[in-house]
């Protein structure tokens, strides 16, 4: 199979479309697991891949959104790497050869440190435990989806790439204010995420196509990979007790020249969309080309919540740097007991006084640098939306 990254220089590609609501609407009930009741119920998995093939779909996802080790404890499955396996294969015995598979990888349930209890260690065994279930049912490329955690996010994104130099792309999931549920905002989402290595990255589930293309617009600029775009089928309602989504093929594919011309060279469709969906999303598209990302050199520093860009043109970047003990007994004592509340209070001071950056400096005689470093790093992520800046003596 040809490299996606040279199918990607001449060609956009079409995803898929939803794969939970369509399950629902081929029989699924509510409150079961996607994934176990896919696997027994293998031949309607299989013709949702199959439809999506025959509307134009060149990248189907396998139905393992859900497949990780903490979500599948709740429903007493086990063997993550089997359950993975299994549905991987079902996936290639629809679609053969006739497009690219890809390996999906959603979130745990639960917000990684410090916005949650997870430990990013921890997270990363935990996606990595998927991402080999999936490499041994034989996906071509990875796609870590609708995450609303960058921390989360982050965590998927280095397991794969510990296990695999398979190609990935990374989406993320916005509110209604333009950020994730814990603050994140997409331009820094994509920043965060290029530099650590994913090969694509973009949003999904957000919103309808509108909502969705005023965020690929937002990052377009500043994209050095090709963007994704999978937007529902407009906003959920509740009907009959029932959520449903309303937007009709026509509507949903009205805007995908414009995702087009705005630099996504991967689109498709999430909740709510069908296999129509996608076949006039192909029409829509069928003539067009990729728009190539043109950015050079980008120099910034982010947080989970903030984007500081470094300009050529020398101009001034302010710097906070009174976290640092040095020659400050009570701060010193603190330090060393563990406490590092004062850090909070001079975080937001500097915050307020003007500075881009903090610097966070612990260096006391006899701590644990290391370890003294973790935590007043994770109180201040909560506390600020600067990016850090470690100092130590000892790197």
């Amino acid at each position: 199979m040809k490299k996606i990254t040279d199918i990607l220089k001449n060609k956009v590609l079409i995803l898929d479309g939803a794969t939970g609501t369509e399950l629902s609407r081929r029989g699924m009930p509510a409150g079961v697991c996607p994934e176990l009741w896919a696997l027994k119920n293998p031949s309607i998995i299989k013709a949702v891949h199959a439809d999506y093939i025959k509307a134009g779909s060149d990248i189907v996802y396998t139905c393992t959104f859900g497949a990780n080790k903490l979500k599948l404890k709740g429903y007493g499955a086990v063997n993550v790497k089997d359950v993975n396996r299994r549905l991987a294969l079902l996936a290639r015995n629809a679609i053969g050869s006739k497009a690219i598979l890809a390996g999906d990888m959603s979130s745990t349930g639960h917000f990684v440190k410090p916005f949650g209890p997870l430990e990013f260690e921890e997270a990363v065994d935990i996606f990595k435990e998927q991402a080999r279930g999936l490499l041994s049912g034989g996906v071509d490329i990875f796609v870590i989806e609708t995450m609303m955690d960058i921390q989360e996010a982050r965590a998927a994104l280095i397991a794969v790439k510990e296990v695999t130099d398979k190609f990935v792309m990374v989406t993320m999931t916005y509110e209604k204010d333009g950020r994730t549920i814990n603050g994140t905002d997409p331009l820094t989402a994509l920043i965060t995420l290029q530099s650590l290595g994913a090969d694509a990255v973009g949003a999904n589930c957000s919103a309808g196509p509108e909502g969705m293309l005023n965020i690929i617009k937002t990052i377009s600029p500043y994209a050095k990979v090709p963007l994704v775009a999978k937007p529902n089928a407009g906003m959920p309602k509740l009907k009959d007790a029932k959520t449903v989504f309303e937007m009709g093929p026509a509507e949903f594919s009205s805007l995908a020249p414009k995702f087009i011309f705005s630099g996504v060279s991967l689109i498709g469709g999430c909740c709510g969309t069908t296999p129509e969906h996608i076949r006039a999303l192909k029409n829509k598209i069928l003539r067009l080309k990729p728009v190539l990302p043109a950015l050079g050199s980008l120099s910034a520093l982010t947080s989970s919540r903030k984007t500081v860009f470094i300009k050529d043109d020398k101009s001034v970047l302010i710097i906070g740097e009174r976290i640092n003990p040095t020659g400050k007994k009570q701060m010193q004592q603190e330090f060393l007991n563990g406490n590092f509340s004062s850090c909070r209070a001079l975080a937001l001071e500097q915050e307020q006084k003007g500075a881009l950056v903090l610097d966070v400096n612990v260096g006391v005689p006899r701590i644990d640098e290391k370890s003294a470093l973790v935590k007043a790093a994770q109180l201040l992520s909560v506390t600020s939306s600067l990016p850090l800046s470690l100092d130590s003596s000892e790197p």
